[in-house]
């Protein structure tokens, strides 16, 4: 006769559950998405999207707690990517942060204007990159 060995365990009330924060990071560079995803996979779960243009139908099925988005691609720029995001009621301040090789006083003020929360120029330090998704991720969750 089979006995069920399994052991199971009930949360109390007041425990809470740590799960790591969503990441979606948009970029057309494979190799960028690759290197956001290496640099955050111990601290996030990292979805990548090389096509913009399928954002709309990606966050229909992902919650990110965090964007990174970059700028330039080809089909469609990150501005215009950000009222997409917005459009989503869950979206409406979910942190985003502008990741590009364009990174004028000119891109930073419309970026901020349009509600970005932070803005890093190519190419990646990954220390840097860890460090401010750890500060934005970690203020939301407070």
């Amino acid at each position: 006769m089979d006995t069920d060995k399994r052991v199971y365990y009930k949360r109390s009330g007041n425990e809470s559950v740590s799960r790591k924060p969503v990441v979606l990071a948009v970029d057309d560079s494979i190799t960028i998405l690759k290197t956001v995803s290496d640099v955050l996979r111990d601290t996030c779960k990292v979805y990548t999207l090389p096509k913009p243009e399928e954002l709309e139908n990606v966050l229909k099925r992902v919650t990110p707690d965090l964007f990174i988005i970059d700028y330039l691609m080809p089909e469609i720029n990150g501005f215009d990517l950000v009222p997409i995001i917005r459009g989503f009621d869950k979206h409406k301040e979910t942190p985003i942060i502008f990741l590009t090789s364009e990174g004028t006083l000119v891109n930073v003020a419309v970026a901020v204007s349009l509600g970005v929360t932070d803005f890093m120029v190519k190419p990646i330090v990954p220390d840097v990159l860890r460090d401010r998704v750890t500060k934005i991720t970690a203020k939301g969750k407070g």
